[in-house]
């Protein structure tokens, strides 16, 4: 296996009304949908052949996941099941205003001990963006005592691990400092460029609007890139052709083939 991701799997739920006082508001539009980072990050590594598990923790009412799971061709024998309801972001829209909610539900029934090593032992990389440091360091420290590249998210908990992600404006505001310390960092700014270890590398926006979502792609792209070649610049780059074309689809998962990433990829690299 390439690529172990940690982390959540959340339901999205859109929910819009108008939100009139004293009366059975009709409700206008109702969608939910899983996403979060750990299931976006994994789906881009399978689009771009990655061999990928997942371990996250999974709530009674996560129905249909199993199929999405299976549809990206993630491996899910690890997930950790719970009887509470699953983790659960809500965008919630009235006639003049938009409000974010968020239940954590099945969150804390990933604890350490869920984690086997057996199975992080099959995986060359283990990537974490889960909210808890304390699962984080135990996964950290675990897969380098088997000498399995380790990865993790800034925005979601800190750790030493071999290579930490982080965007630039939590840096600038003082957060994840620590992180600098780290081996290797790839500091992310899709407005102004990358930098992997203090180099800067170009991103591709064109007239392309970059949303939220478009950080998963890169890492994904970035980590199945390292695994094979273990080129800081090079696999940062190849990140940043793959958060471009994901962010033309305005999707967080690519719609398109690897062969087109790796076409942009040698296009940019002859264009350097």
């Amino acid at each position: 296996m390439d690529l172990i991701i940690i982390g959540i799997i959340d339901i999205h739920t859109i929910l819009k009304t108008s939100l009139k006082p004293s009366i059975i508001n009709p409700v206008s539009e109702y969608t939910e949908k899983f996403s979060g980072s750990a299931l976006h990050t994994a789906a881009n590594a399978s689009v771009l052949k990655a061999d990928v598990g997942i371990i996250s923790v999974v709530g009674r009412d996560a129905v249909g996941l199993m199929d999405v799971l299976r549809r990206y061709q993630i491996d899910y024998s690890h997930l950790v099941l719970s009887s509470k309801k699953n983790a659960n972001f809500i965008e919630f829209y009235t006639k003049t205003r938009h409000y974010n909610l968020y239940y954590e539900g099945a969150i804390d029934s990933l604890q350490p001990e869920k984690i086997e090593k057996e199975y992080l032992k099959r995986a060359k990389a283990v990537h974490v963006c889960f909210p808890d440091s304390e699962v984080t360091d135990y996964v950290v420290q675990l897969a380098r005592k088997e000498n399995i590249l380790t990865s993790v998210d800034a925005a979601f908990s800190e750790s030493d691990a071999d290579i930490v992600f982080m965007e630039e404006r939590k840096q600038e505001k003082g957060k994840g400092k620590k992180k600098e310390q780290a081996k290797n960092t790839i500091v992310m700014n899709f407005e102004k460029g990358i930098t992997a270890n203090k180099k800067k590398i170009p991103i591709f926006r064109g007239d392309t609007y970059y949303k939220n979502g478009i950080k998963d792609a890169f890492v994904a792209a970035f980590l199945t890139r390292y695994i094979k070649t273990e080129h800081m610049e090079h696999s940062a780059l190849y990140g940043s052709c793959a958060a471009y074309i994901c962010s033309q689809s305005r999707r967080k998962v690519l719609t398109c083939t690897k062969e087109e990433v790796d076409d942009l990829f040698d296009q940019k690299m002859r264009n350097l």
